[in-house]
């Protein structure tokens, strides 16, 4: 192109620019123009197990008669630091005609409540036609949506009571529990006996109903529920079952459901002729003699005191009359020598009662 077709080709370019900032109609008549549209609005999954961003395709065009370069932007109407969106590319240089297109990432933080929305609007605008910058043409379009929380569910299940419960025949327990909220929305949970026909099978059951339901605020703990349950009525030997609780949400039917198990032991009636037969066998070796000893330590003490009494009683014989003191005549002769008086024994007396035929036999012992 020589150098006076050149001036001239810019000169109509220039000419052009300000036709078409001059006069907006003039943009219509040359053909100007931008379009924009994505494939639906996100839907971010929030549980923690399971957050991951949310992709959706946007298309941009061309839909004028000149090339043109176009920018691609994007503004949330409320702001929420939880949420963020990306877009994969923000600028694009498209023949009259022509369409590519992009990607627009969300991104959200877990547990986020699902009552939350927000609305967004990404915009494409042309900044340029055929490399001149037309910035003040105001050519746009945009395409609005609205971001949303999926609901998703998460339950606990605590009892109050784990401990084994040893019980009897026909006889009831109260087994408490409360139930926690762990999701995003206000949830309806349900506890039910996963194990029931085990149970039923075995003779157990639940007077009052095997399921309690109630609705858990976000974050909440129910108030303590309980569930009777009610053992055999006749059982031969000793009965060892798990009760299992489970837990599960209305509000997610993919959500995983909570257990927890309590374990139930139920002894045969005790009879009579078993206390009977079995009190000895339980005894041990040690404890047989130690009760031995001590019943023939009894035998022996009441031996000693009725020997001690029968003493006692023979040692206090009959008392001695009293004899008056006489007069003696006097003798003329002296009197002949008397032998010493033997020393006397004070037991004599106690003893020689004993040497009777009729008294006890010592030799017999």
């Amino acid at each position: 192109m020589s150098r006076p077709s050149r001036a001239v080709w810019t000169v109509g370019l220039l000419l052009a620019s300000l036709l078409l900032v001059a006069a907006p109609s003039a943009q219509a008549q040359i053909g100007i123009g931008v379009q924009i549209d994505c494939d639906g609005d996100p839907e971010l999954n929030v549980a923690p197990s399971e957050n991951e961003d949310v992709v959706i395709t946007c298309t941009v065009s061309n839909s004028g008669q000149l090339e043109s370069t176009i920018s691609v932007d994007y503004e949330w109407q409320d702001d929420d630091p939880r949420v963020d969106m990306s877009l994969s590319e923000d600028e694009f240089t498209l023949a009259a005609g022509a369409e590519e297109e992009f990607e627009a990432t969300f991104s959200g933080s877990p547990r986020i409540e699902a009552d939350l929305s927000l609305d967004f609007d990404i915009t494409a605008s042309i900044t340029s036609v055929m490399v001149l910058p037309v910035d003040q043409l105001n050519q746009s379009a945009t395409y609005s949506g609205e971001l949303t929380i999926a609901t998703f569910g998460q339950v606990d299940l605590t009892l109050t009571d784990r401990s084994t419960r040893n019980l009897e025949v026909s006889e009831e327990v109260s087994i408490g529990f409360t139930m926690g909220n762990d999701g995003n929305a206000e949830d309806k949970i349900e506890v039910n006996i996963a194990n029931l026909a085990e149970l039923e099978g075995a003779g157990f059951s639940f007077p009052e109903g095997s399921f309690v339901a109630e609705t858990v605020m976000v974050e909440g703990t129910s108030a303590e529920r309980t569930i009777v349950l009610r053992t055999p009525s006749e059982v031969t030997e000793e009965v060892r079952v798990q009760v299992v609780f489970e837990a599960t949400s209305t509000n997610d039917a993919t959500a995983e459901p909570m257990q927890s198990t309590v374990t139930v032991v139920v002894q045969p009636a005790t009879t009579n002729a078993a206390l009977v037969g079995g009190g000895l066998e339980e005894l041990s070796q040690d404890q047989i003699q130690l009760y031995a000893a001590i019943g023939g330590g009894v035998v022996v003490f009441f031996l000693l005191i009725f020997v001690v009494g029968r003493l006692v009683r023979r040692s206090s014989g009959p008392e001695l009359e009293e004899v008056t003191e006489l007069d003696e005549p006097d003798v003329p002769v002296a009197a002949a020598p008397v032998a010493a008086a033997a020393p006397v024994d004070e037991f004599d007396g106690m003893f020689d009662d004993l040497d009777g035929p009729d008294e006890f036999d010592f030799d017999g012992l």
